[in-house]
């Protein structure tokens, strides 16, 4: 019995020969090299051949996102700094869809908040568990969205203005892209952190892939007079990693027709259908990705309002390879009436059909 309890001592005190001291940087980590930086210390007399276990959690749902075993590492007596070159290779698996990662080794890491866990095994033990430690990691952008327009403080005269903005970088850094867009009345002697804070958006669960978001014709539009403040939230697999500045703009009183006409803003087609209304004036414009590499197609504009939804208009759009940038022209059709709702469509040499909805205010 006596033998036993000694050597049951002697078992716990070599677990605790070696100790962990973890130097990653709670942020500024971008890459996964950067999770390598450790210190081992083997207080024993003798060289201990161990792994490094990685798992890396999300910290709010504590799920795991990525798993990682390092080479076998040799631990002499005393302190042994270790970096990615002293831990490779390093085999990763992960529990994100592998669409949505970086699978390089040298990758960079999804943006977010984790709990990076380390544990220590022997690599001639059985994997025995020696020391294990946990530390927060912040995985943030270098740089938020940054807005485009309508600029700061700006007076626009279009109560549907169209919202663009920049990605926020590394791009590398986020496995499943996109943005919330958050716009708010400021209320008299309000600030506008504030107002973001506190007042209810005037658009309700706004989220898009694109760097651009139009609003809806189909909505209330904005109050001339009144102060707007606005943001954009950069989210990766739906969660927030990023916020933008909050900049201001006022609507003023529509030019009158003497005045020039603001030219509208581009819009998208799309192959579904949502319930996205875009704004036109003498010219319908469109963005379209040709990557059927047509040179030409032909659409139609149909009446989605009236009875049998008869088509207004028929043309072709000249095409290149790639982004375009094309206009309907809608200036001398007497079919097309302001303020109903239109749809435009046409389909590609894939069979693919696109389309988008729009109303005219001339």
């Amino acid at each position: 019995m006596l033998f036993c309890l000694l050597l049951l001592g002697v078992m716990v005190t070599s677990h605790a020969q070696i100790s962990m001291t973890l130097q990653v940087p709670p942020a500024g980590v971008l890459v996964k090299n950067q999770l390598w930086n450790l210190v081992l210390v083997n207080a024993g007399n003798n060289t201990q051949l161990v792994r490094v276990n990685l798992a890396l959690l999300d910290a709010q749902t504590n799920q795991p996102v990525m798993n990682a075993t390092s080479a076998p590492v040799s631990l002499n007596k005393g302190a042994r700094q270790l970096q990615a070159r002293d831990v490779s290779p390093v085999q990763y698996t992960y529990s994100i869809p592998a669409a949505k990662v970086d699978m390089d080794p040298n990758g960079m890491l999804p943006a977010g908040r984790y709990l990076a866990c380390y544990t220590v095994v022997s690599a001639t033990k059985g994997d025995l568990t020696l020391v294990e430690n946990c530390i927060q990691v912040n995985v943030d952008p270098l740089s938020p969205p940054l807005l485009n327009t309508p600029a700061n403080e700006d007076n626009l005269i279009t109560p549907y203005p169209q919202f663009t903005w920049l990605p926020p970088t590394p791009i590398g850094l986020f496995n499943d892209l996109g943005y919330a867009i958050v716009i708010v009345e400021v209320l008299l002697g309000q600030g506008k952190a504030d107002a973001v804070q506190q007042n209810v958006p005037l658009n309700a669960s706004v989220y898009t892939k694109d760097l651009f978001w139009n609003y809806p014709a189909s909505t209330r539009s904005l109050d001339t007079g009144k102060v707007y403040a606005w943001r954009i939230v950069a989210m990766n697999s739906g969660k927030p990693v990023a916020l933008s500045d909050i900049w201001t703009f006022r609507v003023t009183k529509t030019q009158s027709a003497l005045e020039s006409v603001k030219e509208t803003p581009f819009v998208e087609v799309k192959r579904a259908q949502d319930a996205v209304i875009a704004s036109a004036g003498n010219v319908l414009r469109i963005t379209y990705d040709n990557a059927a590499a047509d040179s030409v197609v032909k659409y139609t504009i149909t009446s989605i309002e009236e009875a049998g939804n008869p088509v207004v208009q028929e043309g072709e759009l000249m095409l290149k390879y790639g982004q375009n940038q094309l206009q309907v022209p809608l200036r001398n059709n007497r079919k097309i009436q302001t303020d109903k709702v239109y749809l435009l469509r046409f389909t590609s040499s894939r069979n693919e059909t696109w389309s988008v909805k729009f109303t005219v205010t001339k």
